[in-house]
């Protein structure tokens, strides 16, 4: 099964290693740059191109703005917690924003017990249009 001399090893190697690292290297940047949301069990994660305080301040005013009935409100250093209830409803929301990078942000939420991406969606959208 050794088709190729022993000397030609090591490039392949080479090659294989470059051609995988830059591949992670470009989804990576695709993932930070668009600010990509993934919805998995219940959570909508979205990694945020912006400081910790821009999300957190954003997400405040949008839990005003919305007039959820926050139960919860905690921040600590590089972790911030909001559970709230929604208006006219009795699911609870929990958003959660931790520092990840100087200019990387991760935003968590969470819309009930089972999780609702609809509404997740939604609440994230609006924290965009605060955001950007």
């Amino acid at each position: 099964m050794n088709f190729l001399p022993k000397k030609y090893h090591a490039v392949l190697l080479c090659l294989l290693v470059i051609v995988f690292s830059s591949g992670c290297v470009l989804v990576m940047g695709g993932v930070v740059g668009g600010g990509t949301a993934a919805y998995l069990r219940g959570v909508l994660k979205s990694k945020e191109p912006t400081s910790f305080d821009k999300v957190w301040f954003a997400v405040v005013e949008v839990v005003e703005q919305q007039e959820f009935e926050v139960t919860k409100k905690e921040s600590k250093m590089g972790k911030a917690l909001i559970e709230a209830k929604l208006r006219d409803q009795d699911k609870l929301v929990y958003i959660t924003v931790k520092y990840d990078k100087p200019e990387i942000t991760d935003l968590i939420i969470r819309v009930g017990i089972w999780g609702n991406e609809e509404e997740s969606r939604r609440i994230l959208k609006l924290i965009h249009e605060k955001l950007y």
